[in-house]
Formats: C-alpha cells, structure tokens, sequence
C-alpha cells in the first residue's frame, strides 16, 4: 500500500495525555514514510507544546507542529485540512490507544470503498470504573449506517472536506464533527462504520464532575448546529433527560447480554445524568449567544 495519509492530533493543555497518542502514532505498521503528522496546540497552559515540538524532532514520522492561539477547534481542524497531504485525514485525540494496525486498516476500508466519504472505527469500551462503563459501553452497539461520524478516530476523505469548504471556524467547541459529516452527506458521500479499526480511551470521564463537564460542552456546541440546522431543533428534545433516559431502555437489553455486567442496570441514569448536562450547555450556550447570527 502506498497510499500517504495525515493525521491530525489537535490538542489543548494535554500535557497529562498526549504521549499516549504519540506512542500510539510510532507504533503503526503503516509505512511511516506514507504519514503526515499534523498537530495543531489551541493555546497552551501546561507544556503540551514543548512535548509536541520534542516528539517532532524525535519521531520518523514526518511532523508538523502548529500553533492556534485559543481559535477553537473548527479553526484547529481546519488548519490540519490546510496542510494536509495525501487522500486522507485520521483524526485522533490526545489520550487514543490506537492497534498497530489501526491506519492500515482504515486507509484499506477506504480504498475498497469509494463512495465512502467518511468512516469511524470501532471503540472497545473501558470498564475501570462504573462511569467510565456506563460511558464507553454504547460503543459495543455500533451503527452500520451512521448518520454522523464524529473526528474521534475517524478517517475522512480529504477531497469529501474539501468538497464541502472544510471546518466552521466558528464552531469553537464540540459538534464541528457533527456539522462537517453531516454536510459531506448531503453531498452524496456515504458515511460509515468500520469494524477493524480498533482503539481505545486511555483516560475516559471517570467522576461525575468530568462527565459533567464533557456533556455540557456537547450541549453548547448542540446550540450551534440547531441554529445552522433548523431542521435538527428536536437536538434539544433528544437529550432532555426522561426522554434520554426512556431512549436507553431499547438498547438495554442488548448490552446487559454483551457484557452481563450489573452496572447495566444503571444506564437510565446515567442517560438522565448527562442528558441534564448536555441541557445545561445547551442553554448557557443560548444566553451566551453562541451561535445566534
């Protein structure tokens, strides 16, 4: 295979994480002369640049190194789609378990699958708490048919982002992934599923104040898309937390079999608990204005 691909790592104050992602970068067995590493720092409190720049020089793997000054993670995205090189983006966070053969699997589901202009891999839930299980355990229900393919360990089709303009730079924060798949669709690209790509969260929410946190910043960026997209206002309804918590009964069933884990049984509140959270950012979002023209 001698496909070129980029990946692009866009971080903030990731100092505690990101050397999992960059052992998980060095391990591929995807040609490393074939990888573009492309990481993009929005700002920076801790060292995450220093660690960044360290890695750059130590790795194979031909790396850049940006520097955002708090411009969000639209513009973070999109300056990795600017300096991009080859037919394809996998995006990856700071704290990914990546398997060795992660990229090659990912760039092989996309050159048998031409129509495809974006596909996520598969999450293998962490149980080493109840919350991060009640977190990650979905995951063992993928879609074969997603209607959104989020950046997390995502492959996405350069010329399908490029076709479509690229990343809103006014999306500061979560849902820009939701935004630009859900616009590559409408293009005619299929978005979907690949099941041998394989990875992990090393450090998923593990208290219920980072839950919290990480569902109120889904919200506020809900605001956004439900203002660019009237034709998704029920976003609102979809995390209002009975309905959350009545949504998680269908798969319950499914995942008690999977797993037969007791902590299953506690999925309607947890469903209720960041449904509140994803409400709670959804309306700062709207008193801040976040998206409103």
């Amino acid at each position: 295979m001698d496909t070129k691909v980029t990946i692009g790592l866009c971080v903030k104050n990731a100092a505690r994480n990101v050397k999992t992602a960059f052992h998980s970068i060095s391990i591929q067995d995807y040609p490393h002369k074939l990888i573009k590493l492309i990481i993009v720092v929005d700002g920076d409190k801790d060292n995450t640049l220093a660690l960044a720049l360290k890695f750059a020089q130590e790795t194979d793997t031909c790396t850049l190194v940006k520097f955002n000054e708090n411009k969000g993670l639209g513009s973070a995205r999109q300056t990795v789609v600017d300096n991009a090189e080859g037919d394809y983006i996998i995006w990856i966070d700071d704290d990914f378990v990546l398997s060795r053969d992660f990229i090659t699997n990912q760039v092989d589901f996309m050159e048998k699958n031409p129509n495809v202009g974006a596909a996520c891999p598969k999450v293998i839930p962490t149980y080493k708490t109840t919350i991060t299980m009640l977190e990650t355990i979905g995951f063992l229900l993928p879609d074969p048919n997603p209607t959104f393919v989020g950046t997390g360990g995502s492959i996405f089709r350069l010329e399908a982002i490029k076709r479509v303009q690229g990343f809103d730079a006014k999306a500061v924060g979560a849902g820009e992934d939701w935004d630009i798949s859900h616009r590559i669709a409408e293009t005619g690209w299929t978005l979907a599923s690949d099941n041998s790509a394989l990875f992990y969260r090393k450090y998923p929410p593990s208290t219920l104040a980072a839950l919290w946190k990480k569902h109120s910043w889904y919200g506020y960026g809900n605001h956004l898309l439900s203002h660019k997209f009237k034709e998704n206002q029920p976003l609102l309804l979809a995390y209002y937390p009975p309905y959350a918590a009545l949504g998680s009964l269908k798969s319950f069933r499914k995942l008690y079999r999977a797993v037969h884990k007791k902590e299953v049984f506690l999925l309607p509140l947890y469903t209720f608990f960041v449904g509140t959270a994803e409400n709670f950012g959804f309306m700062k979002a709207h008193i801040d204005g976040y998206g409103h023209n």
